[in-house]
């Protein structure tokens, strides 16, 4: 028994599959991750050794080589790159496409653990990073008053970065242009040479002054009692009257103590003003719009509060706004291109009963494979919804084949539905399967075999593609051969308009042409090919085409190191022209 006439004999069983196919395809469809492009995870790992207040010679000797010469020993790795800055050191490592990153990450740390001995003492952490296009912001704002936000940390902390934070799907939030409050010691040289301090000793000092630790518990009377020594320092005074020497000499007799924001080497700007910056950051797998969505629920909510009173938020970047338009737009252009693929259909078979039966196949399949990407884990992205367009001209293909030669048995035996339904599928049936598996051969070896730039992004496509159409071949088999047998069959006569048969008749005297005069045939296609290849080669070839749009990003090249003041003063003097030319140039 053939699929065809299984549903034929089944109409129940059948629509409550399909039924059953289309709710969870529409569940799916509110469940998939909405992002501008698939997450990928680029085949490198960035290894990060703060060593602040050092020079990068020595930062290249006692960090970068032992750690490059342990990191070279890592199977599979393509391309190595080490710099050494005073503030730390950097390792880029690149591996095949193909590797595992997260294991390639736990075989780097192990190498470093193994020749921690050889590094610095003093070396407090080694950073491990992995890069994903999903590692983005999904929300960039600036934050301006006319009130001084120097010092608004705890503040800005308390109503924005806190309530951002416990939004689920947000995996972190910065805060940018403002820095927290810490201890500042400043040492006076002389009195530190005149008292004889050392100061590696001074250090340990400080750090063995400050702790909370549990000396364990004392028992009397059968009671049990927990004994924690708290030594953390309480206020800035403890720490300038802390005694430093057995001579009653305190700290602020050889140093000024301060508590105040912590320094900072760069500087956020809006409007030409001093402004802060807050950068969201969402979890993997989490939707994006979902997540700015609620994001920008509470920052604005936050905005109500008393103390945020006169602070502006600007909204300097929202990626959810772009994959919303864009998701949007790629919408409206498959809906467009259904509605012609309609109109196009019912031109050619002149009966809107067999339009609607045939355009079935769309509808069905894409819900079904929006199911399918769900359950595979991918996302609904512009990759992805351009491979459901380039789907939707291919899905009517097998529907319009099986349907017409099923009505093509209904007019020679129009008494025998079912059996025109069953001889229909019969004929055409391993041309329609035939035609389906060509079609996808083109787009499925992006989805096997070893992953380049270009497969990485081309899968999204391909995995659109190949399911739509897989479900546009089993509609095909089962379906339409049932809804077939519940249609009225359209006589010949009455399906037939002049213009399809001009259309026939001019075709059927093209074929006798060519028939006739094959040398003069081939001697044509073989010129459309060889006038193919002439601009073929003149075409220009990238991976992604050229965009443009209305930010605009300049960059400053420094010649040497600068305090932040003169840096601040060339970008001040830049801004300056460009707002006595905000008309000229659009700003």
């Amino acid at each position: 028994m053939t699929p065809a006439q299984w549903c034929i004999g089944r109409p129940v069983a059948t629509s409550m599959i399909f039924l059953s196919c289309l709710v969870l395809g529409a569940i799916s469809s509110r469940l998939l991750p909405l992002e501008l492009f698939p997450d990928v995870d680029f085949p490198a790992l960035f290894i990060q050794m703060p060593y602040p207040g050092s020079a990068p010679k020595e930062v290249e000797q006692s960090i970068i080589r032992p750690a490059e010469e342990a990191l070279s020993t890592l199977k599979g790795v393509k391309f190595i790159n080490a710099r050494a800055t005073p503030q730390d050191g950097q390792i880029f490592l690149l591996f095949d496409w193909n590797a595992d990153l997260g294991v390639k990450a736990v075989e780097a740390r192990e190498l470093l653990d193994a020749v921690r001995d050889d590094l610095p003492s003093d070396l407090r952490r080694i950073n491990v990073f992995k890069f994903s296009t999903g590692d983005q912001p999904i929300l960039t704002l600036r934050i301006s008053s006319d009130a001084d936000l120097s010092e608004s940390y705890d503040m800005l902390t308390r109503n924005l970065v806190r309530p951002v934070e416990r939004i689920p799907g947000v995996a972190k939030v910065e805060l940018q242009g403002v820095e927290p409050r810490e201890i500042r010691i400043e040492l006076d040289a002389d009195r530190v040479e005149a008292n004889n301090i050392e100061l590696n000793a001074l250090n340990a000092l400080l750090t063995q002054s400050n702790f909370s630790a549990s000396a364990g518990t004392i028992s009397a009377n059968e009671v049990r009692y927990r004994v924690n020594p708290i030594g953390e320092y309480r206020s800035i005074d403890e720490i300038r009257n802390l005694m430093i020497n057995d001579r009653g000499l305190r700290l602020q007799d050889i140093a000024k103590v301060h508590f105040e924001p912590r320094e900072r080497d760069y500087a956020r700007h809006l409007d030409q003003a001093y402004a802060i910056g807050l950068q969201v950051f969402k979890e993997r797998g989490a939707n994006l719009v979902d997540v700015a969505s609620s994001v920008l629920d509470t920052i604005n909510e936050a905005g109500q509060s008393r103390e945020m009173q006169g602070v502006n938020l600007f909204f300097l970047e929202d990626q959810a706004d772009g994959v919303k338009s864009s998701l949007r737009d790629l919408l409206n252009a498959g809906l467009l291109g259904a509605l012609m693929s309609l109109i196009v259909l019912y031109f050619f078979l002149r009966n809107w009963s067999i339009t609607l039966m045939v355009s079935l196949a769309v509808p069905i399949s894409i819900t079904v494979t929006l199911g399918f990407m769900y359950m595979l884990g991918l996302s609904l992205n512009i990759l992805s919804m351009m491979g459901l367009m380039l789907a939707v001209g291919m899905l009517v293909d097998n529907a319009v084949v099986v349907s017409e030669a099923i009505f093509t048995e209904r007019e020679a035996t129009p008494d025998d539905p079912v059996g025109s339904a069953a001889r229909g599928i019969r004929s055409v049936g391993m041309a329609v399967l035939a035609g389906t598996l060509t079609s996808m051969a083109v787009f499925l070896p992006n989805l096997f075999g070893e992953m380049d730039q270009v497969k990485i992004f081309l899968q999204h496509v391909a995995a659109a593609i190949c399911i739509s159409l897989v479900m546009s071949l089993i509609i095909a088999q089962t379906l339409i051969p049932l809804v077939t047998t519940r249609v009225r069959a359209v006589p010949e006569s009455e399906r037939k308009t002049r213009s399809i048969d001009r259309i026939k008749v001019r075709y059927a005297e093209f074929l006798d042409w060519i028939l006739d005069h094959r040398g003069k045939a081939w001697i044509g296609i073989l010129l459309i090919l060889v006038s193919v290849l002439i601009p073929g080669m003149l075409v220009k070839q990238e991976m992604f085409p050229e965009t443009f749009d209305r930010d605009l990003f300049l960059r400053y090249n420094l010649d040497s190191p600068y305090p932040l003041e003169e840096i601040k003063k060339s970008v001040d003097r830049i801004e300056t022209f460009l707002y006595a030319n905000k008309d000229r140039f659009e700003i």
